[in-house]
């Protein structure tokens, strides 16, 4: 018998997220390295069955001043944008540190603070 965390359905993992942001970290970064400016967003969503940590990148201009904020109720299926990382976290196992991890590994830029 295996004493692993239970993971939430695979279907969970290629169904749209709907649910509302609890935490959310964006930056836009214009440097001359890059051609175009780069927009990062981090969040997390609670949604019915887990917490859902995720993150977008893009360097789409058009879509920078649209990024949902904390506290929007949102539906993947109709934000506008992509998310390019899904970490789901039990509810119960999520919390300030876990957040903070998830920053700490996808925040592009976060060691230039």
């Amino acid at each position: 018998m295996s004493t692993s965390p239970a993971l939430p359905p695979a279907s969970a993992h290629t169904q749209p997220i709907c649910g509302k942001i609890i935490e959310t970290e964006m930056k836009v970064i214009v440097d001359p390295t890059r051609p175009l400016p780069l927009a990062w967003a981090l969040y997390a969503i609670e949604t019915a069955e887990n917490v859902c940590l995720c993150a977008y990148y893009g360097a789409n201009r058009s879509v920078f001043d649209y990024l949902p904020q904390k506290g929007a109720e949102i539906n993947e299926k109709t934000l506008g944008i992509t998310f390019a990382v899904r970490e789901f976290v039990p509810k119960e196992k999520y919390g300030p540190s876990v957040w903070e991890e998830f920053k700490k590994a996808r925040a592009i830029g976060a060691a230039e603070k």
